[in-house]
């Protein structure tokens, strides 16, 4: 009875990754690091509210960035967090940045490979 249990729940399991789909969410748009509000910088990659907030600090303290190089004076952007967000940012357009969703597909697990 215990085995049986089991098989109908790793069935159930295979049966819900296989259908399923999943959703990626996805960056589209620049952000003005100069001229952006808070909800708009967090959407960058790597940034999230707290951060966004700590930029717009930044910014208020120091002004406009002069280059998109000295967002990297924010503490908690370094170059690896600067490499996820340098397509996304811009000094010389307006912000146009919005979040996407897409969906994508899970890879098929076959149930025996699951025992």
């Amino acid at each position: 009875m215990r085995n049986f249990s089991k098989f109908c729940g790793i069935i159930v399991l295979a049966l819900t990754i296989c259908t399923s789909n999943v959703f990626a969410k996805g960056t589209e748009g620049k952000v003005n690091i100069n001229t952006s509000i808070e909800s708009q910088l967090a959407l960058l990659p790597g940034v999230g509210p707290k951060l966004a907030a700590e930029i717009i600090g930044y910014r208020m303290s120091n002004g406009n960035f002069k280059t998109l190089d000295d967002i990297k004076k924010v503490s908690g952007i370094g170059d690896k967090k600067f490499e996820k967000m340098r397509d996304f940012i811009t000094m010389d357009e307006d912000s146009t940045i919005k979040a996407i969703k897409i969906a994508t597909e899970r890879k098929k697990i076959k149930p025996e490979t699951l025992k």
